[in-house]
């Protein structure tokens, strides 16, 4: 009997407590209170109408109205600050001026919206169409009446169309125009240029953020050295004259190994190194190019590529990567593509085989191949010396194709020197001759900004 006395005694001391604080605040007071007292907990937009375009039958680019479902569009809602968005913005064209949302607020609370030309507030009705096209003030009372707090909604739309290049030609670089080859590369926050005038390589920096600037390092190569330079992470790796050299900045190189069978570097992964030896053989060097072992293929070495060599690295989880190497077999007939899963233990290079004529990869010169929008893009020059069409390929080099979003900047030619490269903010770099370019396509440059603000 006395331990029950003492559990009712408990509970209503504790109701007590709770009563007392409910009654805090005086009733006729409105004031501003938090999260655990009154909020928004979900927010959802319906059916919006977008602009599309499309191709007339006259062969012209047209537009026309359909619907967008913006139901599964996440919003995020920021209860410290009172904010709700979409961090991913809603498709170019969308027009948030009609929309249906779908608010609950905690407790069954009462919503009220704030007029986009007065102070004054008016009944939210999921029923109801709110005009979307600037930033809305939802308040939200809780059952009382007495308290209630204030968010500011944003309904973020694209300003660009997705699937466009925007481009910006930087201050061209005279200092180019001794080259006769050059191959582009971009480690850390610079993009760099090796380029060989005949007789040696020299190598230029500059600022990805700028691109307006560029810097010529003191050190030199033989002439064909531009052709062996590859990125690891953000350290540069030549080969020049059996000799392995490292650098972080492109101004002071260490000497990491000499090996007179190495002949060229000619791709990287995270874990590996891999290099064409001097007899033909495919090499790798898994401590940063200090020891190198044959690689095993699954077809004759005889089909490895000896020249216009290009290769790009895609990320298949958080440490495997697929590598693609092509260029040019011996005989200079065709294109030749091989491709690895790096590093898996006992992983063996495949020989990409394709029937598909018409989707191989031409003869390019100046053959330039970068990872861009999780694919293999190649540029370089067709055989009338010519800018040739940018090829994607989005099946590990089988075939290749041409992709309309895919264009060179308005005013780009075709110079003796031409080299591209992409660097870590998704810009790919054009340089022809003395002139550079720097561009981004659009969903690309959304879909990093996203990943950068999930981090």
């Amino acid at each position: 009997y006395l331990m029950r006395n003492k559990i009712y005694i408990l509970v209503a001391l504790m109701m007590a407590t709770l009563t007392m604080t409910s009654c805090l605040k005086d009733d006729d007071e409105k004031t501003i209170v938090s999260y655990k007292d009154t909020a928004i907990l979900s927010f959802s937009l319906g059916q919006l109408k977008q602009v599309r375009d499309t191709i007339a039958k006259n062969g012209k680019d047209s537009t026309y109205t359909g619907k967008f479902n913006a139901a599964k569009v996440k919003f995020y809602i920021d209860q410290a600050q009172g904010l709700i968005y979409n961090p991913d913005s809603l498709p170019y064209g969308t027009n948030p001026a009609s929309a249906l949302a779908k608010v609950v607020a905690k407790n069954s609370g009462t919503i009220v919206i704030k007029s986009t030309t007065d102070e004054k507030f008016t009944y939210y009705r999921n029923n109801d169409s709110i005009n979307f096209s600037t930033p809305r003030v939802f308040r939200v009372y809780s059952n009382k009446g007495s308290e209630y707090r204030d968010y500011k909604v944003s309904v973020n739309v694209h300003k660009q169309r997705g699937n466009v290049f925007s481009w910006q030609v930087l201050q061209a670089n005279s200092n180019f125009a001794s080259f006769t080859a050059m191959k582009a590369v971009s480690a850390g926050s610079k993009v760099f240029v090796f380029g060989t005038n005949g007789s040696q390589t020299v190598v230029y920096a500059a600022s990805k953020d700028n691109g307006n600037s560029w810097t010529k390092l003191s050190k030199t190569f033989t002439a064909n050295a531009y052709k062996s330079v590859v990125v690891q992470g953000a350290k540069l790796f030549v080969i020049d004259n059996g000799t392995v050299y490292s650098s972080t900045d492109g101004s002071s190189w260490t000497t990491v190994a000499t090996n007179s069978s190495l002949k060229q570097l000619v791709a990287a992964s995270p874990a590996e190194l891999f290099a064409l030896s001097t007899s033909g053989m495919l090499l790798a060097s898994k401590n940063n190019g200090v020891t190198w072992t044959n690689e095993s293929l699954d077809s004759n070495a005889s089909l490895l590529p000896v020249s216009n060599i290009g290769s790009s690295l895609t990320a298949v989880s958080s440490d495997l990567y697929r590598v693609l190497l092509v260029g040019t077999l011996s005989n200079g007939t065709k294109n030749a593509a091989w491709t690895k899963l790096s590093y898996r233990q006992n992983e063996q290079w495949s020989y990409v085989e394709s029937n598909a004529d018409k989707f191989q990869l031409p003869l390019y010169k100046s053959l330039s191949v970068v990872n861009y929008d999780k694919a293999a893009l190649a540029l370089g020059l067709n055989s009338s010396g010519k800018l040739a069409s940018m090829l994607l390929s989005r099946d590990g080099g089988i075939t290749w194709k041409s992709d309309k979003s895919f264009t060179y900047p308005t005013g780009v030619q075709a110079a003796t020197a031409f080299a591209a490269t992409v660097d870590s903010d998704e810009y790919l770099w054009v340089i022809s001759g003395t002139k550079v370019w720097r561009g981004r396509l659009n969903r690309v440059g959304w879909a990093l900004n996203l990943s950068r603000l999930a981090e």
